[in-house]
C-alpha cells in the first residue's frame, strides 16, 4: 500500500491534467454539497408539516376541554341506550356492551370507518359523556376496531 502511494506521488502531471483533476474534484464537491442541501431542505419541509399537524391536534384537544357541555340531559336518562342509539345514528355497530361500576360502560366496536367513529366521539363528548379509556386499532386503510369506556 505504501509503495502504491509512493508511485502515485512520483507521477508528474502536466499543468492541464492538474487543472482537469482540480475541476473534476470541485464538481464532485459541489454535487455532494447540493445533494446534501436538497436532502436537508426536504427534511425541514417534512418536519414543518409534522409540526403543523401536531399543533393542530393539540389545539383541537384544547378546544374540546374548553367547550361548554350544553346538552347533557339527553344522555342522562338512560346512559347505555343513549350511547347505543347515538352509535347507530353515526353508522357504527356496537358489538358488545359491558356495564361497569360508577356509572361507566365499556363498549367494543369492530370494523368501523375511522371518520364515523371520530365524529361519534366528538358528538358523545359534546353531550357531556367522558371518555375514560380508549383503545383503537387500525384494521385496514379506513377501518378500525375500538374498545372504549365511557362515564356519564
Amino acid at each position: 500500500m505504501l509503495e502504491l502511494f509512493k508511485k502515485i506521488s512520483n507521477i508528474r502531471l502536466s499543468r492541464q491534467n492538474q487543472i482537469i483533476i482540480a475541476v473534476f474534484a470541485l464538481c464532485l464537491l459541489i454535487y455532494f454539497l447540493s445533494s446534501s442541501l436538497m436532502n436537508l431542505n426536504n427534511n425541514v419541509g417534512n418536519l414543518k408539516k409534522e409540526n403543523a399537524i401536531t399543533i393542530s391536534r393539540i389545539e383541537f384537544l384544547a378546544a374540546i376541554g374548553e367547550q361548554e357541555i350544553s346538552s347533557k340531559s339527553a344522555f342522562s336518562s338512560n346512559f347505555a341506550s343513549s350511547v347505543n342509539s347515538s352509535a347507530k345514528d353515526n353508522k357504527l355497530k356496537i358489538d358488545r356492551t359491558l356495564p361497569l361500576s360508577n356509572n361507566e360502560i365499556s363498549i367494543w366496536i369492530n370494523e368501523s370507518n375511522f371518520i364515523d367513529l371520530f365524529n361519534w366521539l366528538l358528538e358523545i363528548n359534546n353531550n357531556g359523556v367522558e371518555i375514560t379509556k380508549m383503545s383503537i386499532r387500525r384494521i385496514s386503510k379506513e377501518t378500525v376496531s375500538a374498545q372504549l369506556t365511557f362515564k356519564s
